[in-house]
Parts: C-alpha cells; sequence; structure tokens
C-alpha cells in the first residue's frame, strides 16, 4: 500500500456532497432501530429475551425485503420505488410504538418489526449505486467512494446509538419515532436530488436473472451473514453488558466506540492505495475482525470493555468496504443495485440471528457467554470466504466491453 489523495477530489464531484449528506441522515434508523427496539420492548415487556426476537424480526426484514425492493429500483429507477418502501417502514415504526406497551400478541411486535426496515436498509444501496453512476468516467475513484461511504455508515452508528439512548431518558418509544423522523427527512431529500440519480439501465449480459447468480456474490453474501451475527451480538451485548454493571447508558456509548473505532479505520483505508488484491485483503480483513473480537471477552468492566469496544471496531470498515468494493467485480451495473443489497442481506439476517441468540444468552447466563458468540461469528466469516476464495475472482466482462 501507498499513500494517494484524500477525499477532497472526490467530494467535489458534481452533486456528491450532497447526495451522500442527504443519504447520511436517511441512514440514521439502522443504528437506531435495532438498540431502540431493544430498549422499547424490555422496558415494556421486561424480557430481554423478547427484546432480542423482536429485533431480530427488524434485521430480518433487511434480508427478506432488501433484495427484492432493490431489485425494483434497478429495474423501475430510486424515485419510483422508494417513497413507497418509506411509508411501509412509518407503519413498522408506529404500530411497534403503539403496541409493545400493550397486551397485544407477540407476532403483533415481530410483524411491525419486520417492514420496519423497508426503506433504510435501501439507501446503502442507493447512494453507492450512484456513486458508481457519478464515477463512470473516473473508476479508479470508485474504491475510494466505497470506502467514504463505509465511513459514513460508521458516523451513522457513533451518533444513532446515543441519539436513542438520549431519548430513552425520556422515553425509549421517542427514539423510535425520531428515528422515523430522521430517515423520512434524509430519504425525501436524497430522492429530490434528481440530476445524480443513476438511470435504468438494460441487463445485456445477465438476462433478467438475479444478481444473486454470481458464485462469488453467494460467497460474500454468506460470509457477510456470519459478520451480521458479530454485528448482532456486539449490539444486545453491549446494553445487556452495561445493565448488568449498572448503567444501560453506557450500552449506547460503548456500541458508538465500535463505531469510532471503525470510522477511523475507513477514513485511513481510503486515503491508501492498495497493491494486494480486493480477494486477499477481504481475507485478511476477517482475520483482523476475528483478533478483534477476543479482547471482548475479559474485560470486566465498562472501564475496561471501553478501549476494547475502540479495537473491535478498527477492523469493521475495511471488510465492509472490500466487500462493496468486490460486488463491482462481481455483478453486472445493471443489477448492482441488487448485489449491494444481498451483502446488507447477508448482515441481516446474521444480526438477526445474533439478537435472537445473544438476547437469550444474555438473560440466562449473562452477556460475557453470549459475546462468544460474537467471535464465533467472525472466526466462521474468514473460513466461508476461505473455503469459497475461487469464486471472488472478478467476472470475464462480455465482448466489446
Amino acid at each position: 500500500m501507498s499513500p494517494t489523495r484524500g477525499y477532497g477530489p472526490l467530494l467535489r464531484t458534481s452533486g456528491a456532497l450532497s447526495f451522500t449528506v442527504a443519504a447520511l441522515v436517511g441512514r440514521l434508523p439502522i443504528a437506531m432501530l435495532g438498540i431502540g427496539t431493544v430498549l422499547l420492548v424490555e422496558d415494556r415487556r421486561s424480557s430481554y429475551a423478547l427484546a432480542g426476537l423482536v429485533s431480530a424480526a427488524y434485521a430480518a426484514g433487511t434480508a427478506l425485503l432488501g433484495p427484492g425492493l432493490s431489485r425494483l429500483v434497478d429495474r423501475g429507477g430510486q424515485r419510483r420505488v422508494l417513497p413507497g418502501a418509506l411509508a411501509v417502514s412509518a407503519v413498522g415504526v408506529v404500530g411497534l410504538v403503539a403496541l409493545a406497551g400493550t397486551s397485544a400478541p407477540v407476532w403483533t411486535l415481530l410483524a411491525c418489526a419486520l417492514v420496519m426496515s423497508a426503506c433504510p436498509s435501501q439507501l446503502g444501496s442507493c447512494v453507492r449505486a450512484r456513486w458508481s453512476w457519478a464515477l463512470r468516467e473516473r473508476p479508479t475513484e470508485v474504491p475510494r467512494a466505497y470506502a467514504w461511504e463505509a465511513v459514513v455508515d460508521e458516523v451513522v452508528f457513533v451518533l444513532g446509538p446515543l441519539v436513542v439512548v438520549l431519548c430513552a431518558a425520556v422515553d425509549p418509544a421517542v427514539g423510535l419515532l425520531a428515528a422515523l423522523g430522521l430517515g423520512g427527512l434524509g430519504t425525501l431529500g436524497f430522492l429530490l436530488l434528481r440530476a445524480t440519480e443513476p438511470p435504468v439501465l438494460p441487463l445485456v449480459d445477465g438476462g433478467g436473472g438475479s444478481a444473486l447468480a454470481s458464485a462469488g456474490l453467494r460467497t460474500l453474501t454468506a460470509s457477510m451473514l456470519c459478520v451480521g451475527v458479530l454485528f448482532g451480538t456486539v449490539e444486545v451485548s453491549m446494553v445487556a453488558f452495561s445493565e448488568q454493571r449498572g448503567s444501560a447508558s453506557d450500552g449506547g456509548v460503548l456500541l458508538a466506540l465500535v463505531a469510532g473505532g471503525s470510522a477511523t479505520a475507513g477514513l485511513l483505508y481510503g486515503t491508501l492505495h492498495w497493491r494486494a488484491s480486493a480477494r486477499r485483503r477481504y481475507l485478511l480483513g476477517t482475520l483482523l475482525l476475528s483478533l478483534g473480537a477476543v479482547p471482548l471477552l475479559f474485560a470486566p468492566t465498562v472501564a475496561w470493555m471501553a478501549p476494547s469496544a475502540l479495537l473491535a471496531g478498527f477492523a469493521v470498515s475495511p471488510v465492509l468496504i472490500v466487500a462493496f468494493g468486490l460486488v463491482e467485480d462481481l455483478v453486472p451495473p445493471a443489477a448492482r443495485t441488487e448485489g449491494f443489497s444481498w451483502l446488507n442481506s447477508g448482515l441481516g439476517i446474521g444480526v438477526a440471528g445474533g439478537f435472537a441468540v445473544s438476547g437469550a444468552v444474555a438473560e440466562a447466563t449473562g452477556a460475557r457467554a453470549a459475546l462468544a458468540i460474537a467471535l464465533g461469528g467472525a472466526l466462521a466469516a474468514g473460513a466461508v470466504a476461505l473455503l469459497g476464495r475461487d469464486t471472488l475472482l472478478p467476472r470475464p466482462q462480455p465482448a466489446g466491453a
């Protein structure tokens, strides 16, 4: 690797700063709805197991709704699909807030949580698709754009939990409603920036099939599922760890430290030119992710957990940056939004599993035992990528490309 230019020239691309800021605001619910659901359901129903289960349904919504909605975006355009997705998300948030404190059956909470992610889960894919189109004449800049968006994601995950925890001081429901308001504001602002929206492209080399026809994308999606287990486990476990030591609000601080470490690594990553192949960088990243999870198992107090959380975050954004960059090599341009969404779906399924299992484990045996699941997720992510490494080579280019 060697030093290269920073982010200034990238953000001076016409319209880029506006759409990335709008998408940042629109994505804040991604970092708010999960922990906000845990806080709301635990407050109203006094059960971490149920809170983890409802949060798992929210995360599963990303996996179930994401690829289909993103495929619609590829076929119909962003401004045709995202308003409807925003309306679905709003119904889910309002429904959960209304029902959590009642005697409503658990399945109604699960149904509301399932659809909350419909809109926020799409913005990450849509903004990366905008970068790919905006930089079509400067393709060597695309990896740096994805590094920038990974940093933006981590800013989201620094701010989101802190906002939710502050709102929870009033009432946990306020955090979820704030997430809905911010998500709507950012999404509508993003849609108003029509000049940077990528056009609908015909599928010329992949027929009408799914982006998941790519074996490499299947490998990445499976690996991202395991990374998602780590994410979901850490989110629930940090809240439980802090509450079991006397201060649930410290859970938001610990999650912000994880995101802060990841954002720092992402900023550094995007300023360097990497000679190693994306495949090799992804494998190395999953190894570092595993090493970073180890100290979490041994922190006895919140004070000791804080530097461990910061350290654990350093490998997060590099793994995500390389994964989204690999989609460029593995998926045809006309299916790229769907390709990005499959990675988010893998993460969503893993986060759902991490939420559900770690919530039950944290309630039964304590947060420390739950954190062991995070290490297992990181190790499994690396193993999947290693076994499927031959599928992560760039796809053959069509004749005349």
